[in-house]
């Protein structure tokens, strides 16, 4: 099944497989991915292991569904800003706003995938396929306000966006302490000087 699909109804089936994503969410929030068995998801979800491989194939593809249903949500979410054009400073604080509350509510998973300094293959390649597509959305942005002359030249657009994306993620990942509020405001403020220079509030 395709990350985020879901099928009419809720069936029996249905209820399985949101138990087992609901079992992963629980058990990631207690130790790394990597110490995670598909007996335990199984265990948790109160189905049996062969039950289990009837949704899913591994604990990447688990993981790899997950994903999908936060990164729809973000990009559901900051589409205003990436479709739109200029400094955009309220539509860049609900994309921000967004972002640090995915954060908030799915931390364990997001610095497990996103951020931890040595993944397994599988989710290193996850990572990179989530980042790279959302430095392909941010970058068309800033090339499209670059040529309508309302973002000044700088660094290729695409190496922009992913030191920005990544500088994010860092943020948001070691963060948890701060107060919401004056992390966006700060996350926004970068993102705006570095691809506009200079604004105004």
């Amino acid at each position: 099944m395709e990350p985020g699909r879901r099928r009419r109804g809720l069936s029996k089936g249905d209820q399985r497989e949101l138990d087992i994503l609901a079992a992963t969410r629980r058990l990631v929030e207690d130790k790394p991915l990597r110490q995670i068995t598909i007996d335990e998801i199984a265990r948790a979800a109160g189905i049996s292991r062969s039950s289990f491989y009837f949704y899913f194939d591994s604990l990447a593809a688990v993981v790899t569904h997950l994903m999908g249903e936060i990164a729809e949500e973000m990009h559901r979410e900051s589409a205003e800003w990436l479709d739109g054009q200029g400094s955009g400073v309220e539509s860049l604080r609900r994309t921000m706003a967004t972002s640090a509350r995915l954060w908030r509510t799915h931390g364990a998973l997001l610095r497990q995938v996103m951020t931890a300094p040595d993944p397994e293959p599988a989710f290193a390649e996850l990572r990179e396929r989530l980042v790279s597509d959302g430095v392909r959305q941010a970058s068309a942005r800033i090339t499209r306000d670059r040529a309508a002359g309302l973002a000044p030249p700088g660094p290729p657009a695409d190496v922009l966006a992913r030191t920005l994306l990544v500088m994010k993620y860092a943020v948001l990942a070691g963060d948890s302490g701060a107060d919401p509020d004056e992390t966006v405001d700060t996350l926004v403020t970068i993102v705006r000087r570095a691809i506009y220079g200079r604004v105004e509030d």
